[in-house]
C-alpha cells in the first residue's frame, strides 16, 4: 500500500479560491504512514478514452480561449495543465494498487466537473473517467461503479459514463448550488442546504447498496470533504465526525462486498486551509486501516 502524489499538484493561482496548497499540506500529515509514489505524465491515448480528441489537444498543447477558461473557471497555464495531466496519471496508479491489493490512495484528483469535450468547475481533466476507462481498456475490469459524495454533483463523470452501461454513476450531492444544470448519474441523491450528520449517514446506508447490486469490479470513490459545515463553498452541515463516519461506511461496504476501491480526494474549501488538510488526511487514513 502507497500513497500516489505529485508536488506539482499545488499550483501558484495567484489568490484563486480553489486552494492547491492543500495537496501538499495533506501529504505533509501523511508522511512516514505509508511511502509515496509521485506520478508521471500520462499518454495522449489515456486522455483520450474519457475526452474528444479537440479537447485533449487544446489541455496538452496549452491553447485555451477565454470561453474555456470561464468554464473552468481557473487561470490557465502550463502549469495548470501538468497538475491535471499528473492528476489523470494519479489515479489510473490508485485504480491499479486497487485492483492489486483492495486499496488505491491518491493524495489529489477527484476532477468530477470535466467533460469529455470541455472542463467546468476547477476541473481540467476527468481523472476519475480516465482511470476506469483504462482499467476497461486493459481488460483489468468489465464493470465499475464512482461514488461521488463530494458537495457538488459530479456532473463531468455523469456526463462521461452516460451511456456505458458498464459504470454505474452514484452522487450524493447538495440541490442548490453549482452546478446549476445536473447532469443525470445513474443515482442522484439531492440534499437540502443544512443537512447535517444523522439525515446525511442515513440516507448514505440506505442508498450504497443500489451501487454495489450494480455488481462492480472496481470503486473510485471521490471523497471531497467540501460538506464540511465549515466549507466556504457548501453549505451542509456535517461535522469532522460525521464525515469520518461517512468514510468508514463507504470503507466497510468496499469491504464486506469484496470490491477493491481507489479513493481520490476532490474538493475541500474550509476557510483555515488546515481543516480542508486534516479532513482529507483522516479520509485517507480510513482507507489505511
Amino acid at each position: 500500500m502507497r500513497f500516489i502524489y505529485s508536488p506539482r499538484y499545488v499550483v501558484d493561482l495567484g489568490g484563486h479560491i480553489f486552494p492547491t496548497k492543500k495537496f501538499a499540506l495533506t501529504a505533509e500529515r501523511l508522511k512516514g504512514v505509508l511511502p509515496f509514489l509521485e506520478p508521471t505524465s500520462p499518454s495522449r491515448e489515456d486522455i483520450l478514452l474519457a475526452h474528444m480528441e479537440k479537447w485533449t489537444d487544446k489541455v496538452l498543447d496549452c491553447h485555451m480561449s477565454l470561453e474555456d477558461e470561464t468554464l473552468m473557471e481557473l487561470p490557465f497555464s502550463k502549469e495548470v495543465s501538468l497538475a491535471h495531466q499528473l492528476a489523470v496519471s494519479g489515479t489510473i496508479l490508485a485504480c491499479r494498487d486497487a485492483l492489486d491489493g483492495g486499496v488505491g490512495l491518491h493524495i489529489g484528483g477527484g476532477s468530477h466537473h470535466a467533460f469529455s469535450d470541455h472542463g467546468e468547475g476547477f476541473c481540467v481533466l476527468n481523472d476519475i473517467a480516465c482511470g476506469i476507462l483504462r482499467m476497461i481498456e486493459d481488460k483489468k475490469i468489465s464493470r465499475a461503479a464512482v461514488i461521488d459524495l463530494d458537495v457538488h454533483q459530479g456532473n463531468g463523470t455523469a456526463q462521461i459514463f452516460s451511456k456505458n452501461n458498464g459504470v454505474f454513476t452514484f452522487s450524493m450531492h447538495q440541490e442548490d448550488i453549482y452546478p446549476e444544470v445536473k447532469q443525470k448519474s445513474s443515482l442522484d441523491v439531492s440534499l437540502p442546504r443544512g443537512t447535517a450528520d444523522k439525515e446525511y449517514l442515513e440516507l448514505l446506508e440506505k442508498n450504497l447498496p443500489l451501487v454495489f447490486e450494480h455488481h462492480p469490479d472496481l470503486i473510485v470513490y471521490q471523497s471531497g470533504v467540501d460538506g464540511y459545515q465549515k466549507d466556504i463553498l457548501g453549505g451542509l452541515g456535517l461535522t469532522a465526525e460525521g464525515l469520518l463516519k461517512r468514510d468508514l461506511i463507504v470503507r466497510d461496504f468496499c469491504r464486506n462486498f469484496k470490491v477493491p476501491v481507489a479513493v481520490t480526494l476532490g474538493g475541500g474549501y474550509a476557510l483555515e486551509i488546515e481543516e480542508t488538510a486534516f479532513l482529507h488526511a483522516q479520509t485517507l487514513l480510513c482507507f489505511v486501516e
